[in-house]
């Protein structure tokens, strides 16, 4: 699949069929990262890069597993994150804006491994400092009456902790500075995370006192992927792993150009390619409707509500830049008004291009293309 000593390792996800035919307009990829780093670190490595971290809805899971086993990789960093203005939910990150997370809460799907995806309790730990733990782990509990406080050798979640002290007629400790000495062992107590980010005690006690380790109150905000559970796990944003990131053929450039300079600009990204060449850029032609979806999507940070396409009124006929049929050709004036003459794409509009002055300035997307000698 690649050169192990290269910074990052490629999937295609090419139908080769397909190419037998015609060559694809939109090819997408994913890039595996060489070295591990943050989740945040990660993200912005791929937006550098490539697109951004992967997510299901843009990656074929079954190829890109097969991959990562085959290149011996266990868990890597994927576009998923806490909702930071839900603590309860989880949902993908925006790709089409860059920024913040998007869509359907999936703190439920099935594809979490059991309880990844519960809040963050505190635990007291074998140094006898807290720790924020999922509160779905195990661990001993600390309950509390009043100002006595026991610990109890059960192994429990904080939830079932928490019903386990109220058995016992007490609840989960309340830990303040003058009680501190109670705490001998590693176990759960009363100090759980509300979605607000606020950290509050269960039931009617209170208490300003904390013990915080180093650099901890730490959530496990970020997700991650274990090639071989095949399951999504919460993890610290602070931890290290590999990054897997998504990836096209397609370039947007945010400058302002006429039509005939935008295709020139394209076509000047072809300098440096020693001959034989196996790819050429070009403006982007558009002669298959299926995705125009995930185009418009990846032209929202346009700074132009439109961008340039290759499509051109040449010798009394509309072409595509790529020699591919106008299939709509009914839906084009047959003797376009002055410069009317050239292909846009909106990012607000339908699923369709349309027409504009091919004077005007506009930003314009390009798309590397196979050679015609390697299809």
């Amino acid at each position: 699949m690649g050169n192990k000593s290269s910074p990052e390792l490629t999937l295609s996800f090419l139908l080769i069929a397909a190419l037998c035919l015609e060559a694809l307009i939109v090819e997408r990829f994913i890039y595996l990262s060489s070295n591990k780093m943050t989740w945040t670190e990660g993200r912005l490595f791929c937006q550098r890069k490539h697109i951004d971290l992967i997510t299901w809805n843009l990656v074929n899971t079954v190829q890109m597993t097969t991959w990562l086993v085959e290149e011996n990789v266990t868990q890597i960093w994927i576009g998923l994150r806490r909702d930071p203005e839900e603590d309860s939910l989880w949902k993908w990150i925006n790709v089409k804006t860059g920024e913040g997370v998007s869509g359907d809460d999936l703190s439920q799907s099935s594809n979490w491994a059991d309880g990844q995806q519960s809040g963050h309790c505190a635990v007291v730990g074998d140094d006898l400092m807290w720790y924020s733990a999922q509160c779905s782990s195990r661990y001993n509990v600390y309950c509390s009456a009043s100002d006595k406080i026991t610990h109890h050798k059960v192994n429990l979640s904080w939830y079932n902790a928490s019903q386990y002290c109220l058995e016992e007629n007490n609840n989960l400790a309340t830990i303040a500075e003058i009680n501190t000495d109670r705490l001998k062992h590693s176990g759960w107590i009363g100090l759980y995370q509300q979605a607000d980010k606020n950290w509050d005690w269960i039931g009617d006690l209170s208490s300003n006192y904390r013990n915080w380790a180093p650099g901890e109150p730490l959530t496990a905000d970020c997700g991650s992927y274990n090639v071989t559970t095949e399951k999504w796990y919460s993890k610290k944003c602070s931890q290290e792993l590999q990054v897997v990131c998504s990836a096209d053929n397609l370039v947007v450039v945010n400058e302002n150009k006429t039509w005939e300079k935008a295709l020139k600009h394209c076509r000047e990204m072809n300098s440096g390619c020693a001959e034989p060449c196996m790819y050429y850029y070009d403006l982007l032609s558009l002669p298959d409707s299926s995705e125009y979806s995930y185009i418009r999507d990846r032209i929202y940070r346009a700074t132009t509500d439109e961008v340039w396409v290759g499509l051109r009124f040449l010798a009394g006929q509309w072409w595509w830049m790529n020699g591919a049929e106008v299939r709509d050709q009914g839906m084009l004036t047959k003797c376009p008004a002055g410069w009317n003459r050239c292909g846009i794409l909106s990012k607000k509009d339908t699923n369709h291009w349309n027409t504009r002055d091919c004077s005007e300035r506009r930003n314009f997307i390009c798309y590397k293309r196979r050679s015609s000698s390697t299809v």
